[in-house]
């Protein structure tokens, strides 16, 4: 009876502590493909919103669209033209969120995002100067890109196009476009301005919830994509003066001041570039007034793993750690990379000297990433576990084939998302991997410095199990490829399927196993 009275108490704190925390703190890093031992690109991102989310993971079919047929781009009635035939994309989806949806498409190409403030005017001030068009672009951006682009820059000069057309909607934002081959940063303010900036392949970009984009060459189309009066506009509205600020500065010039010198922002940049690279010159003081960099030299060479314990920082090691050596949950301390808003974690490795169904896989974690484990899926999978995707759309009265394939449709999807019933569908909900996760993380919370350290060593073996794999299912896959592309599309279905169902039913265990004191978890 103790145990339990205990554990409902830390329970309620671990509650009551994450709901005064800020939220929405999603954390960005692109690793360059010089910068990886297997010259992949490295995209990796968490998901924090605040409040209760679930997590679901869909897969839509290559489809034909009719001659005339609509797309509906926002809730507001904006409808754009529908090309003849969009390409299949996965979407993993967080309802009724607007922005903490990550998209791939067949091409490999990624779409994940931060929510950055900008110092432009109120959407309604826009809307009325006529830099709005029926609402703007937002949601679903990403969507039509996947549905669209076969590359990153592809997608980049698409979104340019739509956002000189129609406006963008949101305040800012970061949309992080990542293919097999590059990868760009589209940092957007509301309205018609926006730049884009190719990540280096020998470096790593590192971002949080402002703009991050520094010096921008106008001249530079390889590696520059901008709205053609983004510093002009910037010089009208008395946001950068040439005379005073010297070389243009688009974060500083672009972003609202308070949220681009706010410590939950700057310390998380910061110590991912110490992570990094132990030599990085800036101070957390230097840090603390805005003049972190939009990317970092690695002083040593990065694996899949570097990226996920990055995902998994608390500040370990620094001032800013305040757990006293995990003695205190380190969720407790604000600002954290992974913290208790973290409801998922994506690493991307992409990889273009091999089939994208094999090149391309998501290393996904549900639920704060120190106390989880990253589930390998590969783009060749064609069918998810019901336990990943069970609160599915066509709920809307639509089979997955038939979304997204009409204006109709798309309303019913848009509908469905952003009205989703909670009330059936509760992150506790402990049938559903989601929040089967989302309990486990709870659970440890409650007395971290007991649990976390056994459900770590746990999921550390069956993690460093399935990187040690990896290079023998890449070889039987292509293998198969070369035979059957369909064959091996099936064999790494079945690998990504039934390792999805372990770890759902190794967390389901180790829920059980931590009401055991120093009970060995499976």
């Amino acid at each position: 009876m103790r145990l339990h009275i205990s554990f409902a108490a830390g329970f309620i704190l671990v509650v009551l502590i994450m709901a005064a925390l800020p939220a929405r703190a999603c954390t960005v890093v692109i690793a360059g493909k010089n910068t990886t031992r297997d010259g992949s690109i490295l995209f990796g991102k968490t998901e924090d919103d605040g409040g209760m989310q679930v997590d679901y993971l869909w897969r839509f079919p290559r489809r034909n669209h009719s001659q005339g047929a609509f797309l509906q781009a926002n809730l507001q009635g904006l409808k754009i033209p529908q090309r003849s035939q969009s390409y299949a994309y996965w979407l993993d989806a967080t309802p009724p969120t607007h922005y903490s949806n990550m998209v791939v498409n067949e091409w490999g190409v990624a779409f994940g995002s931060n929510g950055c403030q900008s110092r432009e005017d109120p959407l309604e001030v826009l809307e009325e100067k006529g830099q709005i068009e029926d609402g703007g672009i937002g949601f679903m951006l990403r969507i039509i890109l996947a549905q669209r682009a076969k590359t990153a820059r592809q997608a980049v000069l698409m979104a340019a196009d739509l956002i000189d057309q129609y406006g963008y909607r949101p305040s800012g934002r970061n949309l992080n476009i990542v293919g097999p081959d590059e990868a760009w940063q589209l940092q957007m303010v509301r309205g018609r301005h926006y730049v884009a900036r190719r990540v280096q392949d020998d470096e790593v970009a590192i971002v949080a919830n402002t703009f991050s984009i520094r010096q921008v060459d106008m001249n530079d189309r390889d590696n520059f994509i901008a709205s053609p009066d983004l510093i002009d506009y910037a010089v009208e509205r008395g946001w950068y003066d040439p005379e005073e600020d010297g070389t243009f500065d688009f974060a500083r010039a672009y972003s609202a001041r308070d949220v681009h010198l706010s410590n939950s922002n700057n310390h998380r940049q910061w110590i991912m570039a110490r992570v990094l690279n132990k030599g990085f010159p800036l101070s957390l003081e230097e840090a603390e007034i805005g003049r972190m960099p939009v990317s970092v030299k690695p002083d040593h060479t990065l694996e899949v793993r570097d990226i996920m314990n990055l995902l998994r920082n608390h500040y370990e090691g620094t001032e800013l750690d305040k757990s006293e050596g995990h003695q205190y949950s380190p969720h407790h301390t604000p600002h954290t990379i992974c913290r208790y808003s973290t409801h998922k974690a994506t690493v991307v490795q992409q990889r273009s000297d091999m089939p994208v169904e094999i090149g391309t896989v998501l290393w996904r974690a549900l639920g704060q990433p120190c106390q989880s484990v990253f589930v390998p899926w590969y783009l060749g999978t064609q069918s998810f576990p019901e336990v990943y995707t069970r609160k599915s759309y066509n709920r809307t009265g639509k089979s997955q084939t038939e979304l997204l394939d009409d204006q109709a449709t798309n309303a019913a999807f848009a509908a469905y998302h952003f009205n989703f019933p909670f009330w059936k569908h509760r992150e506790t909900d402990v049938h559903t991997a989601s929040g089967l996760f989302h309990a486990l993380g709870k659970m440890v919370d409650a007395h971290y410095a007991s649990n976390h350290e056994r459900v770590r060593r746990a999921f550390d073996r069956m993690e460093n199990h399935a990187l040690q794999m990896q290079p023998l299912v890449e070889k039987k896959a292509q293998q198969l490829y070369q035979q059957d592309r369909q064959k091996a599309l099936e064999y790494l279905t079945d690998y990504s399927y039934y390792y999805a169902l372990d770890a759902y039913e190794k967390a389901r265990e180790m829920n059980v196993g931590l009401m055991t004191p120093n009970k060995d978890l499976p």
